[in-house]
Order: structure tokens, then sequence, then C-alpha cells
């Protein structure tokens, strides 16, 4: 019975570190062919930029970026950008300013259903300039921050990429393991 017990424990510990996915850059991140392929997605025709010293603006920590464009759906273009900061302060001071600057509450749709830091929303005529948008076009915002790394991702096109900007960021936060 002892034998059984540490033979399960072996196992459960082995299994563990097969199935746990080490993130070690942004790189680790972008979406790959499978992941598009089951989002529905496809490149812009553009390569993904990558800055592997990349100096944040807010703080002048230096980290990692990635910036890289998409389309889906009938007309609707998604870009996602990928940050690697130096540590804590520098994501939490960019995440603040980014999810939050310019925008107005009434275009909220959820916080912290992607992690304890994540905001998910649309454009909004209350929003700094919206009033200049065109009411047939939406903006998607949905901002996530894990561990180091800061995640925004951004579409402009139908009213319906709300679901499918969701299932990207739950497909990039599967990358973690």
């Amino acid at each position: 019975m002892k034998q059984i017990i540490i033979l399960a424990i072996l196992l459960i510990f082995i299994m563990g570190c097969i199935t746990n996915n080490k993130i070690s850059g942004i790189q680790d991140l972008v979406l790959n062919k499978q992941d598009l392929q089951q989002l529905g997605m496809m490149s812009d025709g553009t390569d993904c930029q990558t800055d592997t010293e990349y100096t944040n603006s807010i703080d002048s920590s230096v980290g990692q970026y990635s910036i890289c464009g998409y389309v889906m759906l009938k007309d609707t273009n998604v870009v996602i950008e990928l940050q690697k900061f130096a540590n804590y302060e520098a994501l939490n001071g960019s995440y603040q300013y980014s999810s939050q600057h310019l925008y107005s509450i009434e275009g909220l749709i959820s916080e912290n259903d992607y992690g304890d830091m994540s905001r998910f929303r649309v454009n909004n005529v209350n929003d700094y300039g919206g009033q200049y948008n065109d009411p047939n076009v939406y903006y998607y915002h949905l901002w996530i921050a894990k561990n180091e790394y800061l995640i925004h991702i951004t579409s402009k096109g139908t009213k319906e990429a709300d679901k499918y900007i969701a299932k990207i960021g739950q497909q990039i936060l599967s990358k973690f393991g």
C-alpha cells in the first residue's frame, strides 16, 4: 500500500512537470499557427514586431515588447500587444495608465474575469474623443496582467467580436500552464 501511494505521488509530480509550461519571454505568448486556426483568425500579412530590449515609457525599466496584427470575422482587425516588465511596479503603473486612461466607465464590460488585474471594455461615446467614432464600428479592449506580463488585445470591427476577443485572451492565458 505504501508503495502505491509513493508511486501515485511520483506520477502526479512527473505529470505536473510535463504539463507545466514555463514562459520565458513574450515569444512564448505569441499566437502560433495552431492557435490562429483554433481561433478562426489569420495574420494580417505583417510579421509580429518584437523588441527584446524595450524601454517602458512609464518608468524607464527595460523589458520586452511585441505587437502582432490579425484579421477575423468580417472586417474585424485585431492587434495584440505583449509586454514583459522588469518588475511588478512597472507592470502595475503601465496597466493602470493604459487600461483607464481616456476611457469612461460606461464601456466597461468586466473587471478581473481574466485574473486579478484585467479589464474588458468597448468604446463609448463618453470616452475621450468618443463622439468622433463611427457608431457602427466597435473597438474592444482586453487588458490582462499575469506575472510580469501585460497583454492588451484590441479590435476594430463588428459588435460580435467581443466573444472572440475573450477567446483570444483565454488562449493566451492557457500558455501559462
